[in-house]
């Protein structure tokens, strides 16, 4: 896919080059125009052959584009009995109903999978009750979903899994232990 599109960016480029080079002629010299017409009258079989290939180009080219998009949103495995895809919407879900019931201190939870040069990549952005050793829960998190994403799923290169804490709510032994705290300095 990345050679074809080079090639089809190099022949687009220099179609539009031609095309830049032939206006400034035309705009230096505006006899250009007549010669040109008469040239392409000449040759109307060679100059609509080249129209309609790069037409074609461009239109392959496309297809290919919506068929690299609709690939990278799954995932293939090689079955004895065929092809699996899987599709990364379910992968985020999957992710997203383990974690929450596996780790009860995380309030809220979004997963984003993507499929990078070196494997599934995924973000998380976790919403998580106060009282716990960040570090640890997130690492605790990261291998939980590494070892479902490798033993379940089935997905053989798990690239990295980043993890955005974006709110830490704190907890209500936390809440309690602070309006007590008030509670003595008003008193004391």
């Amino acid at each position: 896919m990345r050679i074809f599109t080079r090639i089809v960016q190099t022949l687009f480029i220099l179609a539009g080059l031609a095309l830049i080079l032939f206006f400034a002629l035309y705009w230096v010299k505006p006899e250009i125009l007549v010669r040109t017409q008469n040239y392409l009258e000449k040759n109307l079989l060679k100059a609509g052959i080249a129209g309609f290939s790069m037409i074609l180009v461009g239109l392959i080219w496309v297809v290919y584009w919506f068929n690299f998009l609709i690939r990278t949103k799954s995932i293939s495995l090689d079955n004895p009995h065929g092809k699996v895809r899987i599709s990364l919407k379910a992968i985020e879900e999957f992710i997203s109903k383990k974690i929450s019931t596996q780790m009860p201190n995380i309030t809220s939870m979004r997963v984003k999978a993507s499929l990078g040069s070196h494997g599934l990549e995924t973000l998380m952005q976790l919403r998580i009750s106060g009282g716990y050793n960040i570090p640890e829960l997130t690492s605790q998190i990261q291998e939980l979903i590494k070892n479902y994403l490798e033993d379940v799923v089935g997905v053989e290169r798990v690239s990295h899994i980043e993890i955005v804490v974006s709110s830490i709510t704190p907890s209500e032994q936390e809440i309690q232990e602070g309006t007590a705290d008030e509670n003595n300095k008003e008193t004391g």
